[in-house]
């Protein structure tokens, strides 16, 4: 209850998703929610905005390409079931927050944000997961939703190693990151790092393919943009 007195409160009134609240107060009035959260995830502090902020990443994923299905409301059904023994009147408030998300459509970055407060950045890689799986319930993953699912993943804070490793878990590849795009591994020194960027950037260097054709042209400029530009990614954040 104690996210009902804190900024939980005033952030979920001020917020997109404050037209909820009036209806589902007395969820997290409930002991035995509360006595359900603390149990299966201990380190939460603010429990209706992990719940609900959880719903609302999961929803917006699912969202990305098009409407969300049934199937995928039924893996939230299933992780509330399973992790928090939800019965069915719980789950109302799920399904009140997922109506409420498709209505809104807010934007995913500060529901993350309050998230990870929540949470006390303890279950970063659980959503992440969980993203996954809502999005591959529609048996591929297209292009909007992988760039969302990339930009939780920034938002949350994983490293690249801790992104792919969830990623083969669904037998899926590396995701396209700074160190993908310069053909290294994670474990690269600085001088190697710098060796393959002069190597790409050479490749593609507009100056070297100025004989090629205009679409031959275009290409190699975009790649030497996003070679630039990972270089100075990975360069930022080692301070090379």
């Amino acid at each position: 209850m104690s996210w009902l007195l804190g900024a939980g409160m005033g952030f979920l009134r001020g917020g997109p998703l404050g037209a909820i609240v009036g209806g589902t107060i007395q969820h997290f009035f409930s002991k035995k929610v509360l006595k359900k959260i603390n149990h299966s995830f201990p380190g939460v502090v603010d429990h209706g905005i992990f719940v609900t902020c959880l719903v609302v990443v999961l929803t917006k994923i699912a969202m990305a390409k098009g409407p969300m299905l049934p199937s995928q409301v039924l893996i939230l059904h299933k992780f509330f079931k399973k992790n928090l023994n939800y019965d069915s009147e719980e789950l109302k408030f799920i399904d009140r927050a997922i109506s409420e998300t498709q209505r809104l459509n807010p934007d995913i970055a500060p529901f993350v944000e309050q998230y990870k407060k929540a949470s006390q950045n303890h279950y970063n890689l659980l959503l992440l997961a969980l993203a996954y799986q809502i999005a591959l319930t529609k048996d591929s993953l297209a292009k909007e939703t992988e760039h969302l699912i990339n930009q939780l993943a920034e938002n949350l804070g994983v490293t690249y190693q801790e992104h792919d490793r969830i990623r083969q878990k669904y037998a899926l590849g590396n995701t396209k990151n700074p160190y993908t795009i310069l053909g290294l591994d994670y474990s690269a020194s600085p001088e190697e790092i710098k060796k393959a960027y002069r190597e790409k950037a050479g490749q593609y260097h507009p100056d070297r393919v100025a004989h090629l054709g205009d679409d031959e042209t275009e290409d190699a400029h975009v790649q030497f943009l996003e070679i630039r530009e990972a270089y100075e990614t990975i360069e930022k954040k080692l301070n090379l």
